[in-house]
């Protein structure tokens, strides 16, 4: 009896979640069902052995991990002031670029060793992609890199097409010849546009990324501790439906809003006679 009551009664059912992103951004996270924080809960399907379970993928938890790592990387790319977007590649005459484990340790070590030596305080969020090849390299953003660290690319220079081609579009790449020196080809361009880089980041967690990291047991991102994260303002029961949410799937629905009384209506139960929402909060 106690066993049926524990099992019926582990999950929260209809749980909203408000979150603080900047001064004006702000998103509501909609959750059919969350688990209560001390359970755990074992699906029939989930009972057999761990030997049994081991190298396998379940398309709906790879799903369901796929969306809170992209919410991870938005938020921590919303939230920080970041400087500049970076393309780091790794060049097989200096790292192995097929190890991703080991090299982004290195990377983590030498960063540190840097941050000692030229008294900076740089801080990365980098999402790792392979190539069709299996080998490696990073996207990501950087912050408290000085700009007297950097040079800018010229045409002149022996660089890739494709860098030149964007430096005739008129955009600015820089060099970061320490990290080239220790692993390979970089480059680094200003960012414009706060909201539209954060987005922008998400694109790299795909969902062969997420099967490859989970087949070598990497992560999907790395990124600095002490990066700031988003703020928690609300949490309870949601009352309605969102509204066209901007993303949607069978356990949870999210929408982004620029109002805190717009997503604080959808815990409200019911409408005033002035057409005004209430909430009792």
């Amino acid at each position: 009896m106690l066993s049926s009551f524990l099992t019926t009664n582990i999950r929260e059912q209809n749980v909203g979640l408000l979150k603080q992103y900047t001064e004006d951004c702000f998103k509501l996270i909609h959750l059919e069902s969350v688990r209560i924080a001390g359970y755990e809960e074992v699906t029939p399907k989930e009972q057999g052995s761990e030997k049994e379970r081991r190298g396998t993928v379940n398309p709906a938890k790879l799903n369901n991990s796929l969306s809170r790592s992209r919410s991870r990387v938005f938020e921590l790319a919303l939230c920080n002031p970041w400087e500049y977007f970076c393309t780091f590649t790794i060049d097989a005459s200096k790292r192995d670029r097929y190890d991703l484990d080991a090299t982004y340790k290195q990377f983590a070590k030498w960063l540190n060793n840097y941050n000692s030596r030229q008294q900076t305080a740089i801080r990365y969020l980098l999402v790792p992609e392979p190539h069709k090849d299996g080998a490696w390299h990073f996207h990501g953003l950087l912050l408290g890199l000085p700009d007297a660290h950097l040079t800018a690319f010229t045409m002149r220079e022996k660089i890739p097409l494709r860098i030149k081609r964007m430096l005739a579009e008129g955009r600015q790449l820089y060099n970061w010849q320490p990290y080239a020196t220790a692993f390979g080809f970089v480059t680094l361009e200003a960012i414009r546009d706060k909201d539209a880089c954060a987005a922008y980041m998400t694109k790299y967690i795909t969902k062969e990324l997420a099967q490859s990291s989970i087949d070598l047991n990497h992560h999907v991102f790395y990124a600095s501790h002490g990066l700031n994260r988003a703020a928690l303002i609300y949490r309870g029961e949601m009352k309605r439906a969102i509204v066209n949410p901007d993303f949607e799937n069978d356990y949870v629905h999210i929408k982004q809003f620029h109002s805190v009384s717009d997503a604080l209506s959808y815990f409200c139960d019911k409408e005033d006679e002035d057409g005004t929402d209430s909430f009792d909060g």
